[in-house]
């Protein structure tokens, strides 16, 4: 694919990409698989065998051979271009294009055959001798063999030498002889054009060949046949003979198609898929892109078509599902995959859409799945609810691609689907690899990715799907603080997820300046979010991990700096605190080996950042931001740790001197769910005695509903104790 890898990142949407009809082409200058000179070559033949010049008795006829969709109906547009007329010349073919497909039973088609030749020969006003005197013999002839079509029509086919003796009137025979005789003098050939045969049924193909070799085998007449040769026989076999012999009696110069060149086809469909590829971002065609499309092509791809029909099929799937799904939400070399998949084996793309969990599985997944063989030091691993081990993920990969699979295609779709799937492709493989680029391939919007998937069958940017442009302007946008924080205000959970999942695999881009707003941002925007009870998709994990990992490209020298920095820029309390505390979590669960991932900091340098937090919460107890931080029972936890409870003590008590202060104070310490207010964790600060002495003296019905709430809570447990 050469010509795509030197000029597609140059393309540009041209009026070109538009679907493409699925039509035969009409010019010899389409002729992309160089039949013309073939079909040239034909229309001599016919021209020298049964010319104007020298009119034949009986007619001629041309079979042009080849398989569905192998090209057939562009070729005899070829013929009969080579046989039209020069400017300053008369045509010398009368072409009649006949459809034996359109009509229910056989009296119609016959009516319709002789009318079609009536039309013609009404409406060539070049015509030589007296074509009145021959459209008025063929008007009383065909309506005669009506009456008959009991004995003309019905007989068996091997019964060719049909006698032709006459009813009513003058006998049919002699009626022939004089439209033969007629015909002669015309001047011209009559070129009928029989298509599409192989899509008739088994008594319309023997009546349409009956037409041909019997009823109309009129002199000076040339019929050019169209035919898939072993379907067609197959439809006129009778009595154990071959329908093929039947075939070597009706058609004098038989004309298979020659099967064509593999490279020429190739050489069609990448000048198409150039046009196509051009929308995409040139990132996903560096070395490695290229590496993985030809992988596709040579293993999978490449055995899908096998006509140019197959090519316009895909190419024009391609452009319309481009338009709905848009460049800049897909990998090019796996939409060019995955659409392979829905256009030549529609029934496995829609059970894999059905199966994400067996084609998009993570690398932890894996490791559950792997979890027997796995070495004794990482046997502290838990098993995942809901997770299948790999046999069991093998076993539905393949029922899917085997039983979904058209005939001929299975290994096709099943190369396909490994090449874009790694963690399928491991499942036929006795080596497995643990330490997928998960990151990267969301990052390159890859369908193995998790969060990328569902795009590839939707076919749209569904619910809880950032769509690439949504992530590209906020990435671009990030040192604009204000405007960031309005994008991403209507973000709802599943979208946020997704967001900060796609951050961790752009790190690379940016520099450490971009990576110290990129993380105030992100610690100050999820300062209010908490995750639902059985979420699958916790931003807690998810905010600590971008953390971690923009932590992870500085220098380990500026760590600290770079943290302390951040502690000092965030606007929020909760979140950056929570973090470092979390820094201080890993290190004892390396030590205790439970965690194989190296601490960022040392014991050290995370007892210089508590300090640094210990400051910062002391500066928002004084201006009075403190009691507003959604999480203000943990901060104050963190703070009686880092420095004593008496600090916390002596905070808490200033708080507590105001109505707003004390109800703050308790919505701090009652469930998310507003049915448990946390006695055991206020008696570490106050006084329970006397707050409830305090609390005591409301009057439930003078307070808002809010305040009302928390109130009831607090004294219906305390009676409760």
């Amino acid at each position: 694919m050469e010509k795509i890898e030197s000029s597609v990142l140059d393309t540009e949407m041209t009026a070109d990409t538009a679907i493409k009809a699925d039509s035969p082409i009409r010019k010899k200058e389409k002729d992309l698989l160089g039949r013309d000179r073939m079909a040239a070559r034909v229309a001599e033949v016919v021209n020298f065998s049964c010319g104007s010049e020298n009119p034949c008795d009986e007619s001629l006829v041309v079979g042009i051979e080849g398989e569905w969709g192998s090209g057939k109906t562009s070729f005899i547009n070829l013929i009969l271009e080579n046989l039209k007329p020069k400017e300053t010349e008369l045509s010398k073919a009368l072409i009649i294009e006949f459809n034996p497909w359109n009509f229910s039973d056989q009296n119609e088609l016959v009516t319709d055959f002789f009318q079609s030749i009536v039309n013609g020969l009404e409406s060539d006003k070049t015509l030589e001798g007296n074509p009145f005197e021959t459209i008025r013999k063929i008007k009383r002839y065909f309506p005669k063999l009506l009456e008959r079509s009991s004995v003309s029509f019905g007989v068996p086919f091997l019964n060719v030498d049909l006698n032709l003796e006459g009813i009513n009137g003058d006998p049919l025979k002699k009626q022939k002889e004089e439209i033969d005789r007629l015909l002669k003098k015309i001047g011209k050939t009559v070129l009928i054009v029989i298509d599409d045969i192989d899509r008739l049924d088994a008594q319309e193909t023997r009546l349409v060949f009956k037409l041909v070799r019997m009823t109309a085998n009129f002199a000076n007449t040339v019929f050019i046949l169209a035919y898939d040769r072993g379907k067609v026989g197959e439809m006129i076999s009778e009595k154990g003979i071959r329908g093929e012999e039947f075939l070597k009696k009706i058609v004098q110069l038989p004309f298979p198609l020659p099967r064509v060149d593999q490279q020429d086809l190739f050489q069609i469909l990448f000048g198409e898929l150039e046009e196509i590829i051009g929308n995409f971002d040139e990132k996903h065609w560096d070395e490695k892109g290229r590496e993985r499309w030809w992988n596709l092509f040579n293993f999978g791809l490449k055995r899908l078509f096998p006509t140019v029909r197959d090519i316009r099929r895909y190419v024009n799937s391609l452009r319309l599902d481009l338009e709905i799904v848009a460049a800049e939400e897909v990998n090019p070399v796996d939409f060019l995959g995955i659409e392979a998949i829905r256009v030549f084996a529609p029934d496995v793309y829609f059970a894999m859409a059905a199966e994400k969990r067996v084609f998009a599985f993570p690398a932890a997944d894996i490791m559950h799945g792997m979890r027997d063989s796995i070495d004794a030091t990482a046997g502290w691993l838990p098993a995942i609810p809901g997770t299948l081990d790999l046999e069991a993920r093998r076993k539905i990969c393949e029922k899917i691609i085997g039983e979904n699979s058209p005939l001929g295609l299975e290994n096709s779709v099943r190369e396909i689907v490994k090449q874009l799937f790694p963690q399928v492709r491991d499942l036929y493989s006795d080596k497995k690899h643990v330490n997928y680029a998960e990151e990267e391939w969301s990052n390159q919007l890859r369908v193995c990715s998790g969060d990328v998937f569902d795009k590839y069958f939707s076919l749209a940017v569904v619910s809880g799907i950032l769509s690439e442009k949504e992530f590209k302007i906020f990435l671009e946008g990030i040192d604009d603080y204000s405007a960031s924080l309005k994008r991403l205000e209507k973000l709802q959970e599943d979208e946020l997820w997704v967001l900060l999942k796609r951050l961790y695999g752009s790190l690379a881009g940016l520099d450490d300046k971009r990576l110290e707003k990129l993380l105030v941002f992100v610690l100050d925007f999820t300062e209010n979010f908490e995750d639902r009870p059985f979420s699958l998709q916790s931003i807690n994990a998810r905010t600590y991990e971008l953390a971690r990992h923009v932590l992870g490209r500085i220098e380990k020298g500026r760590r600290v700096e770079f943290m302390s920095k951040i502690l000092d820029l965030t606007k929020s309390i909760y979140r950056p605190i929570w973090f470092v505390w979390g820094m201080k979590e890993e290190i004892r669960e390396y030590e205790e080996r439970k965690s194989l991932n190296e601490p960022l900091f040392s014991r050290e340098e995370v007892s210089g950042l508590n300090g640094i937090c210990v400051k910062k919460i002391k500066k928002a107890s004084k201006d009075g931001s403190l009691a507003d931080s959604p999480r203000l029972a943990y901060v104050l936890s963190r703070w009686k740790e880092w420095e004593s409870e008496e600090a916390v003590k002596n905070y808490v008590a200033e708080l507590l001197k105001t109505d707003d202060g004390l109800f703050r104070f308790l919505i701090a310490y009652s469930s998310a769910d507003k049915e448990i207010i946390h006695k055991e964790l206020i008696e570490e600060f106050v006084d329970i005695a006397e707050l409830d002495e305090r609390v005591g003296q409301f009057d439930e019905d003078s307070l808002d509903v809010g305040k009302a709430v928390i109130m009831k809570l607090y004294k219906n447990f305390s009676n409760r104790r």
